[in-house]
């Protein structure tokens, strides 16, 4: 596997260049980010931690030579500052909105896919113009029930987004989510 780490970054300003597609993870704290991120990288890159608002900084990273990923700071439960919260608010709004990321992927717990947080980036990043997917993260904690409440209430929620169910653990979700990054050009 091929995977590089091009930095952590605070500011807005540079970003390496890279001739490989952009791919923004978001989601709220402790989602789930860097395991998908570990998933889709067939490595552990990505620090995990079950502390929410661990992730401080974006972190860029050279997947396969296909893509760069972006590892967000998480948004909601984090205990971090105003101040510190709206630094990551504007650290997300100029690398979208300045077309560095050609793709976001939107990172959802499947036990809790209607809170409102969530469903604002959602609108957010249509408005914006982003592409994106919603993966519905930690789904090996669903039963069956569960799970087609959640696909249900999913695309209530989540209007004309595509939605796709992951799992770290059981790695539902991968190949899917591959061949949609597959598609996405810089």
């Amino acid at each position: 596997m091929s995977v590089v780490f091009l930095g952590s970054f605070v500011e807005p300003n540079p970003l390496p260049e890279q001739k490989q597609p952009r791919v923004a993870f978001l989601g709220r704290s402790n989602v789930g980010k860097s395991s998908l991120i570990n998933l889709l990288a067939g490595t552990k890159i990505a620090k995990i931690s079950k502390t929410p608002g661990k992730t401080q900084t974006l972190n860029l990273y050279v997947v396969k030579d296909r893509w760069v990923f972006g590892d967000f700071p998480g948004y909601g439960f984090a205990k971090v500052s105003k101040i510190q919260r709206k630094k990551f608010q504007r650290l997300v709004d100029h690398f979208l909105n300045e077309e560095h990321f050609q793709y976001a992927i939107q990172i959802v717990d499947s036990r809790h896919p209607a809170m409102s947080t969530d469903m604002e980036l959602h609108d957010w990043l249509k408005s914006s113009g982003v592409n994106h997917l919603i993966v519905l993260n930690k789904s090996d904690k669903l039963n069956q029930k569960e799970r087609s409440a959640t696909q249900k209430q999913a695309a209530i929620s989540f209007p004309g987004a595509a939605i796709i169910f992951a799992s770290s653990l059981t790695k539902e979700g991968k190949r899917e989510i591959e061949k949609i990054l597959n598609q996405v050009t810089p």
